[in-house]
């Protein structure tokens, strides 16, 4: 049996299932205030974070929040939840319902007839119905002969028959924007669909406030995804490397309940640095921790914040009306993380 590398055990100590992670040695930036730790630095942000003018809400809680260097991993950025309630709950809204519709891509997209409008907004629609008809449910692919040959056939017969929304909306693991990512080739070679603009709004401010070196081309979200959580999905590590430029960063933030996140080095050699990662907070990948491994292997369950999962916190947002009721984001948001990152792939 081949010695296991030193992220693979660190990935299977916070994956067990048997007992509680042990979070003591797992950095935590909201308790930096008043606890040093060795080797994290706090860092003043080269611009101030600007609520993007497309939004009709204040984004930013502060313009220049707290963020955070680690010396095993240069160029990595932390920045502590920057964000307003309202903005978290608009990134909820934004990544359930706007960016998960075609001609975006989601992992469910090879087995099913995803209709244009989102499986967030009709499994709202259809809350609380006793009994729904065949007409409410989305067709499989499967039994068609319209699968790609390229893609994975899964073992779980749901796959192969049609599918309620809100079984679907379980289901969803992730979607792609902008230039379209393809899981089987791992090139972006599935042609492109217009990066949201809002989304790209906010990515620019938060890369301009972390990383704009003198002679770099202005950040652009050329292409992004966002990872859906539940309380035991997790993201085995990798680097992401199919970009042309290296050298922008990788801009990320999460919303919902907290994960353990490892970054490590440039082999799976390296032993990797657990992360608390709240909802809200901010993460650059810039310079060498661009080509860091990273992975997700926890996510802790009753960890995501009030503002998000009460049922009435988010009723006088300025976007409120333009949506399902709260209570249904409140509802998913107990339960799951969501994550949106972005990259600019071209060196132009």
């Amino acid at each position: 049996m081949s010695q296991q590398t030193a992220f693979r055990r660190a990935e299977k100590q916070f994956k067990a299932r048997d007992r509680q992670p042990d979070l003591e040695k797992v950095i935590d930036f909201a308790a930096i205030a008043t606890d040093s730790v060795a080797g994290v630095h706090r860092l003043s942000l080269s611009h101030s974070l600007c609520s993007p003018a497309s939004l009709p809400f204040k984004v930013f809680a502060q313009s220049r929040p707290l963020a955070y260097s680690i010396d095993k991993h240069p160029g990595l950025i932390i920045i502590p939840n920057p964000f307003t309630n309202e903005a978290q709950r608009w990134i909820a809204r934004k990544c359930l319902c706007d960016c998960t519709r075609p001609p975006n891509r989601t992992n469910l997209d090879p087995f099913f007839d995803l209709p244009s409008t989102s499986l967030f907004t009709l499994a709202a629609t259809n809350s609380g119905a006793e009994q729904l008809g065949d007409e409410c449910r989305v067709s499989s692919r499967v039994n068609t002969g319209t699968i790609d040959p390229d893609v994975t056939m899964p073992k779980d017969q749901f796959y192969s028959q049609p599918a309620l929304p809100a079984d679907l909306l379980e289901r969803l693991r992730w979607c792609t924007l902008g230039w379209q990512y393809n899981w089987a080739t791992k090139l972006y070679d599935l042609g492109a669909s217009e990066f949201d603009n809002e989304l790209d709004d906010l990515m620019r401010s938060l890369a301009a406030a972390v990383t704009m070196p003198r002679g770099e081309s202005q950040f652009v979200s050329q292409a992004g995804i966002i990872n859906y959580y539940d309380e035991r999905t997790t993201m085995a590590g990798h680097v992401d490397k199919t970009e042309e430029n290296m050298d922008a960063p990788l801009i990320s933030f999460s919303i919902g309940l907290t994960c353990v996140y490892l970054i490590g080095g440039c082999t799976r050699d390296t032993e990797p640095t657990p992360i608390l990662l709240r909802s809200g907070d901010v993460l650059a990948m810039c310079g060498e921790s661009r080509m860091a491994f990273h992975g997700v292997p926890r996510v802790l369950a009753d960890t995501a914040p009030s503002y998000l999962t009460n049922a009435e916190a988010g009723n006088n947002d300025a976007v409120s009306g333009k949506y399902p009721q709260w209570h249904n984001f409140a509802k998913y948001m107990e339960t799951h993380r969501i994550n949106c990152n972005a990259r600019k792939c071209l060196s132009i």
